[in-house]
This record gives structure tokens, C-alpha cells and sequence, in this order.
């Protein structure tokens, strides 16, 4: 449906101040296993953070309590179908309590580190990955986690007939061998140096067991009682309100201290910051736009941590008039993104030039310059594309207008200001712009379509902490829900993914991002970090990214 955004006066109020200025110018309960002795050289490290907990918390050498309830917000309904992740975000933070993966990121460095597997290593010719599972793992029902687990999960996830959402991040892997029950081997078409890097990744294992022969689209009895291995059993489901979870006594890493978690919906981030600041919740993702309010909040501590992540207005190539190039340019012109990340972010972000944060390090192409505001050369490039202004000032070309609708998700103020801004910009370029504002449950249905099923939306991408941007960037890619396509970029992104020295790689994806620089699929606005307010009774929060603390919930305990 189209609506006035609820922000819409203190928005006008940034507008009017930014267009006239446009115009005048740990403790956990048991050890870690060993850490892998072989894996690639060359990992990044985009994210990375010390792992101490946060200021105030107590210290390493603070004796955990066990019991309580954590309280924490996620913007929608989830859906816990460890292949489809319906729901995307909210699904994914579920996920982390309920399920694990073969390999989780380190709370150090954010490298490949144990979870069910063990240890692990590429084998020699790189063609294939060995990983030795751990013996001691249930499932939430008692029967225990096997290789032919790993080998179910791997299979569906590259089964065209699933619409598995992590497909694109392992499509290098060809066939899964089940060594014994507690040996797996991976094997690839190509060398794949980030083969454990992408199974991080929210590539949960799943029950074959309970799972086999169902159509694992559509598994209503098992999402509505998913069963995994994780610290946390399911308890129960409202949509719309909450969903619970209550601490696993068979956990292999030990019976987290947590009694219960308890995932609370709720799709108005300001709503979420009045929860923070009466105490109804511990911790959420959060916006700059809220850190003011939460600043009486004494009990209340907020993280700003680097994640590799990136802000844009997603653009479908595959509709008119967004598969001509000139007019993707026009718009990036046409939108003063600088002042945009300066007046609504408060400039608690970097102005993006492409798809790789500056949070990758050395993988970041330092070299691109953010496209300028430039409205005259916009309107020179609309021009030289063949529109002109119609009757009523809108451009026109062929007889059809230059219009488009602009989707966003209701309730969260940066996209909510990022979407007005960009409306009212491209406006003056003489284009005709409708905002679209959805509840978050069709927001993402529509944007995680293949292809989307929007013209244009506010979107984000926050990724695995490596540069590979197969599933987003190639043309078949599955996170590709914009529709690009450049068979240059797919060459480029092939050869990376299968390269194992770093300087090599480094140069492959500066390359790419200079291919997809040019050709403009989308409109880059910023990198943001991630903001996470958490109460002061919340210990041994890790300071990484909020999506990849959760799978340390079991050593997290409440003061």
C-alpha cells in the first residue's frame, strides 16, 4: 500500500535543511575444541573486534549465574526452515539459538572456528574438504548428529528444486562422501580457499531424519516445532508477539546459563528503543536516529561495531527503466548521498562506492571515489537518453513516463528518511517517485524474490566476513534479487572464489568492484556499523556483530 511515513515532519525538517544546503554548494561453561591446524591464508577479517565484553560488564574472572530470561527484538514474524530462512533477519537470529553449523566465526578475529565439526582441512589438489564431526551431539529429540546430517543439509542447499537461501554461497561444491558417522568430505569443482568461511555462514545443519523426502519449502509441522542442536530447544510460537526458547540440558558445549530466550516482535524500532529504556528489553539492533533517546537509559550501553555491510537502493535490472545504464547514473548523480550520511546517519557510516565495505580491509578497493552529487550532469545524461519533460514536467520517453515506485520497510527511521530523501531528490530531476511502505513481513517477501518483486527498494547487505559476492552479483546468483548481470563480473567472481593466494585475490575483487562501480546496479549510499544496545545485566556479550554474537548464547549470562 502507499502511506505518508509516520516520521514525515521531522523528516521534511532534515529535507528542507539538506536540499538547501545541496543547493548552496569470556567465561563459557565448556572449552572450545582445538582450533582447525589448516585453512586458508588468506581470510579477511571484515568485522573484526576484541572480544572483551563491553564496558561495564563484568570482566572475564566474574563468576556466571545461572537462570533468567533474555529479552531480545526482532522486526517481524520468523520462520525457522534451516534451508528457506523466511523472514530473512528475524529467522536468522532465531536460527542461531535453535541450530548450529559445521563452523562458527571466532568472538576473537572473526576466523573460521569449531562448532560441530572439530577440525577440518583442505585436502591436497584442493578439490575437496575434510571435516572430522564432534561424537558427543544430539539432536532437541536424542537422536544423534551423524555425517549423514552434514551430507542431507549440503545436498539440499544446492538442490535447484529448494529454495535454499545460502545456495549461491557453496555452488562450488559438487558432492558430499560420508567417510564414517563422524566424517564428511566435501568435495568442490574447483579449489574453494573459502569453502569454511561460507559454511559459517548461516548454513545451519539440518535433521535428515525428520526432514527426508519432505518438501523442504514448505514444512509447516517442523516449522512450527523445529527441532536442532543448538543450546536452545524451541518452545513455543506467537505470531506477532514472541517466540521462546528454553535452555538445552544435552548441549554439547555444555547447559548454557540461560533459562529461556525469548524473541519479541517488533516491527516499530522506536517502539523497541521505549522497550530498552523501561527494561522490557536487553538487547536490540538499534539506528543512529535513536541513540539520543537512549541516553538517559543509564542501564543501557550501546556498541558501534565495523560489519561488513553495505546500504543501498536496490534497482531491478530487469525492468524498464532500470535496465538502461543512463538512467541507473542519472539517479546516482542525482542524490547527495554525503550530505545524506552526514544529516540523517550523523555520519555514523562510510559513504559507500560499491558492494565491499571498508570494513574488508585490504579486499576494499580504496582507489573507486564515491559518485558526486552532480543534479546538472543527471539531467544531461536523462537528456542524452532520450527524455524529455512531458505536460505535467514528468520526463517521458516512447510515451512512456519516467516513473517508478520506491519500496520501503515501515518502521525503521534511517530507511524511512533514506527513501523520503532520495524521493524528493530525484523528483527535481524530473521523475516521478512513489513511496511504497510495507509492513516488514511483505517488505521482505517482495525484496528476497528472485527477482524482487519491487522497482526500486531501500535495502542493506550484510555478509559473510569474506569478499565473495557470487550469490549477489552473478547473473544466477541466489541473493541476486536485483537481476544484474555482467558475464565480465561472473568471470571475475569464478576466478576469485577458486584462488587461493591473497594478493592474487585481493586484486581479482578490486577488479570486480571496479566492473560493478561502472555499470551502477544499484544506488550505494553507505556502509553502516552495527549499533547494539544491550542492558548492563546481560554478560559475555562478544563484541561482533549482533548476528554472529548469538551463537555464543550459551556463555552469555544475566547479572
Amino acid at each position: 500500500m502507499i502511506r505518508r511515513i509516520p516520521t514525515l515532519v521531522t523528516i521534511l525538517g532534515v529535507l528542507v535543511l539538506m536540499l538547501s544546503l545541496a543547493a548552496c554548494g569470556t567465561s563459557q561453561p565448556a572449552a572450545q575444541p582445538t582450533q582447525p591446524s589448516q585453512k586458508p591464508a588468506s581470510q579477511p577479517t571484515a568485522g573484526q573486534a576484541t572480544a572483551a565484553p563491553v564496558s561495564g560488564q563484568s570482566g572475564p574472572a566474574a563468576q556466571p549465574k545461572k537462570g533468567g530470561t533474555l529479552r531480545l527484538a526482532m522486526l517481524g514474524d520468523a520462520t525457522p526452515n534451516p534451508f528457506t530462512q523466511a523472514g530473512s533477519l528475524p529467522t536468522i537470529l532465531l536460527n542461531k539459538s535453535i541450530f548450529s553449523t559445521l563452523v562458527r566465526y571466532s568472538d576473537k578475529d572473526m576466523a573460521p572456528a569449531p562448532d560441530l565439526a572439530t577440525e577440518w582441512k583442505m585436502d591436497e589438489g584442493g578439490k575437496s574438504w575434510t571435516f572430522k564431526l564432534r561424537k558427543d551431539v544430539k539432536w532437541h529429540d536424542g537422536k544423534p548428529f551423524t555425517a549423514a546430517d552434514v551430507k542431507f543439509t549440503i545436498e539440499n542447499t544446492l538442490n535447484p528444486k529448494v529454495n535454499a537461501l545460502r545456495r549461491s554461497n557453496i555452488t562450488n561444491v559438487s558432492t558430499v562422501d560420508i567417510i564414517d558417522d563422524y566424517t564428511v568430505r566435501i568435495n568442490t569443482k574447483d579449489v574453494f580457499p573459502s569453502l569454511d568461511i561460507q559454511l559459517a555462514y548461516n548454513i545451519v545443519m539440518a535433521p535428515k531424519h525428520l526432514l527426508e523426502g519432505k518438501d523442504l519449502n514448505e514444512i509447516p509441522d517442523f516449522v512450527q516445532n523445529p527441532v536442532g542442536t543448538g543450546p536452545f530447544k524451541f518452545k513455543e510460537y506467537v505470531k506477532g508477539d514472541h517466540a521462546a526458547v528454553v535452555a538445552n540440558d544435552d548441549y554439547f558445549l555444555g547447559r548454557p546459563y540461560l533459562d529461556s530466550v525469548v524473541y519479541k516482535v517488533i516491527p516499530d524500532i522506536n517502539v523497541i528503543t521505549a522497550q530498552l529504556k523501561t527494561g522490557e528489553l536487553d538487547l536490540a539492533m538499534i539506528e543512529p536516529q535513536n541513540k539520543d533517546a537512549l541516553k538517559g537509559a543509564n542501564q543501557i550501553e550501546i556498541m558501534n561495531l565495523p560489519a561488513p555491510n553495505a546500504n543501498y537502493f536496490a534497482l531491478n535490472n530487469t525492468r524498464w527503466p532500470f535496465s538502461e545504464k543512463d538512467v541507473r547514473l542519472a539517479l546516482m548523480y542525482g542524490l547527495d548521498r554525503k550530505l545524506m550520511v552526514e544529516k540523517i546517519l550523523m555520519n555514523d557510516g562510510d559513504l559507500a562506492t560499491g558492494p565491499l565495505a571498508t570494513a574488508f580491509g585490504s579486499y576494499y578497493n580504496s582507489k573507486l571515489q564515491p559518485y558526486p552529487y552532480d543534479e546538472v550532469k543527471a539531467k544531461k545524461l536523462l537528456e542524452e537518453a532520450g527524455f524529455t519533460p512531458g505536460a505535467d514536467g514528468i520526463l517521458q520517453k516512447d510515451g512512456k513516463k519516467l516513473a517508478f515506485e520506491l519500496l520501503v520497510d515501515k518502521g525503521n527511521p534511517t530507511r524511512e528518511q533514506m527513501a523520503l530523501t532520495a524521493q524528493q531528490y530525484w523528483k527535481k530531476l524530473g521523475i516521478d517517485v512513489k513511496l511504497v511502505v510495507e509492513e516488514w513481513n511483505t517488505y521482505i517477501k517482495k525484496l528476497t524474490s528472485i527477482p524482487g518483486d519491487y522497482d526500486c527498494t531501500d535495502a542493506w547487505r550484510i555478509t559473510a566476513p569474506d569478499p565473495d559476492k557470487t550469490a549477489e552479483y552473478s547473473t544466477k546468483g541466489s541473493l541476486n534479487h536485483y537481476g544484474y548481470s555482467n558475464p565480465e563480473a561472473d568471470s571475475i567472481l569464478a576466478d576469485a572464489r577458486k584462488e587461493t593466494d591473497k594478493q592474487k585475490r585481493i586484486a581479482l575483487y578490486q577488479k570486480f568492484q571496479e566492473v560493478v562501480y561502472a555499470d551502477v546496479p544499484v544506488i550505494w549510499v553507505y556502509y553502516p556499523n552495527d549499533l547494539i544496545a544491550i542492558s548492563n545485566r546481560v554478560q559475555d556479550f562478544p563484541k561482533i556483530g549482533i548476528r554472529d554474537a548469538l551463537v555464543y548464547l550459551h556463555r552469555m549470562w544475566l547479572k
